[in-house]
């Protein structure tokens, strides 16, 4: 079998090691492994190079960030249409047999389309969706491949700045803008700080729930000591209003944001004395923190995708259940395509702090734990 396997859509810190599970697996079973360069869109430009490599490349990759193929934020249309002669096209002429593709909700809906185009042409190929995502925004699968490194930078990252920000005698409510335009997991997750600073509170403003600057205001008033106020990118007032965005939409259709901490911590100001901070594309890309258990899940993603091929599935997402007992671990399951793409997992309105919290720390594992003066 010859497989074309490619990236889509923001990088995480993990998303090389499911192209290596991909290319691992593909060796064991003598399968030809094809990349493609930048997503559909180098695909249909026919950018492909074949992935001969070796065990130590292949250790190297999963823990390195970024795109090692590139990656794209390509929208393919609803078929029939055109573009997908040219993609056929290019899978005729290379011979290939099936197509993997690591993204999030867009790449998956992209996996979705081609195998419906490819049914309707009677057409051989078989195509499945590997998911990858910080946003942990993935239907149908407990959590998703990048989300658990990128909780766990952040959750040390934040311990780390607000103790810096408050070595002076003034205290400073610390403000720090997360990613996450229509989830808020990640925001959320920040709670877990609390377990490596003593003392520290932590204030989430997520997506799911709307929120006025009284609001705000009210809430930070009231607590004292030590605060972190998590504010995720996606954060809307009670008109359904982003707080924050720019009049710019991206290749699918979405407001480009920005600034939703910023204007929080301005608002924040009126109250006390205020600290900000955006990690930005850090939170998705620092390797040298990652969650070994996020590694091993992204590699098992990887393998489990070839070895769904082997056995002839077709339109289908590799999805993580997680198992029962006190020791955390996982297992795949193979699910089809179908309902997948376009499709946002969000935070349950009935999630308290305690659930939370339970269902992230076993994904990020061990994390450090700082001193704190009392007095």
């Amino acid at each position: 079998m010859k497989i074309l396997v490619a990236q889509s859509g923001g990088p995480t810190a993990v998303i090389n090691a499911s192209l290596s599970g991909v290319v691992k697996r593909a060796k064991m079973l003598k399968h030809e492994i094809i990349g493609g360069l930048y997503g559909i869109e180098g695909i249909l430009e026919s950018r492909l190079v074949n992935l001969k490599m070796q065990n130590e490349e292949m250790r190297l990759l999963e823990k390195t960030p970024g795109s090692y193929l590139g990656s794209c934020r390509y929208n393919l249309p609803e078929p029939p249409n055109q573009i997908y002669d040219s993609f056929f096209d290019v899978i005729n002429a290379n011979k290939i047999d099936a197509f993997l593709y690591i993204g999030g909700n867009d790449s998956m809906d992209s996996v979705a389309k081609i195998s419906m185009e490819a049914k309707r042409r009677k057409l051989p190929l078989l195509a499945g969706g590997i998911p990858k995502t910080i946003d942990n925004d993935l239907v149908k699968t407990d959590h998703c491949p990048g989300f658990p490194s990128a909780a766990k930078f952040l959750n040390v990252v934040a311990s780390e700045f607000v103790i810096d920000s408050n070595a002076y005698s003034k205290v400073s409510i610390c403000v720090m803008e997360i990613m996450g335009r229509d989830s808020g997991w990640l925001t959320a997750s920040i709670k877990l700080s609390e377990e490596i600073v003593n003392g520290l509170n932590v204030i989430t403003y997520i997506p799911e729930k709307a929120v006025t600057e009284t609001q705000i205001l009210d809430e930070v008033s009231t607590k004292k000591g030590m605060l972190l106020v998590a504010v995720s990118e996606g954060i809307k007032n009670t008109d359904g209003k982003y707080f924050s965005s720019i009049e710019i939409k991206d290749a699918f259709g979405h407001p480009k944001l920005g600034g939703a901490g910023e204007k929080v911590a301005n608002i924040i100001e009126k109250i006390g004395k205020v600290k900000f901070v955006n990690p930005s594309f850090l939170q998705r890309s620092a390797s040298h923190i990652v969650s070994e258990v996020d590694v091993k899940e992204a590699v098992m993603v990887g393998m489990d995708a070839v070895n769904a091929l082997e056995k002839g599935k077709n339109a289908f997402f590799v999805s993580i259940e997680r198992n029962d007992g006190n020791v955390y671990s996982s297992k795949t399951k193979i699910i089809s395509i179908e309902g997948i793409g376009n499709k946002i997992k969000t935070v349950p309105a009935d999630f308290d702090d305690l659930m939370l919290k339970a269902y992230v720390r076993p994904l990020i594992g061990k994390m450090p734990k700082y001193a704190r003066r009392k007095i």
